[in-house]
């Protein structure tokens, strides 16, 4: 099965999905919407709300996007386990540089380096004020790479386990 060309495997994109899904409620929970780019200050529950999440909403996020989007990436390709891999690598790859990217001595090199026209393409437009007022934090790195490693393993797992499909008699 290992050389075989696999099948999406909707079972990935449906835990990846839930991931994000958590992740949005944990924004619209225990965030403020002024601090959150995609939350409207209507769906927002912050001021409403004790911090739902504790301490673990500090670092949660960084968990579940390299978590969700190993296993949405990995669902997509239909991947055996050393394509898994490489996707969980990657994934933990770009959050691991955006996460350094916030330190105060890199983003000094990487703010003059963002177009200005960024600044115009919703998605691109808050590039900048990511990289200035970004907070670089070591725990968010670790929670990025224990995302990554829990994919894998929860991807493995799948991998091991297909879906049987059953004829009908």
């Amino acid at each position: 099965m290992e050389n075989e060309q696999r099948k999406t495997d909707w079972r990935q994109i449906l835990l990846g999905a839930g991931a994000l899904g958590l992740g949005i409620l944990l924004y619209v929970l225990d965030r403020p919407a002024e601090h959150t780019y995609f939350l409207p200050e209507a769906l927002s529950l912050f001021s409403t709300t004790p911090r739902m999440f504790g301490n673990l909403g500090n670092h949660l996020p960084t968990f579940l996007h390299v978590l969700a989007f190993c296993l949405i990436t990995s669902g997509i390709l239909g991947s055996d386990k050393r394509a898994a891999l490489m996707v969980c690598l990657c994934w933990l790859a770009i959050d691991a540089a955006f996460e350094i990217g916030q330190h105060p001595s890199v983003a000094a090199r990487i703010i003059p380096l963002i177009p200005g026209w960024f600044a115009k393409v919703p998605l691109l437009d808050n590039t900048a004020s990511y990289f200035t007022h970004g907070r670089f934090d070591p725990a968010d790195l670790a929670s990025i790479l224990l995302g990554a490693m829990c994919a894998y393993a929860l991807i493995r797992i799948l991998i091991a386990k297909p879906v049987v499909v059953r004829q009908p008699l």
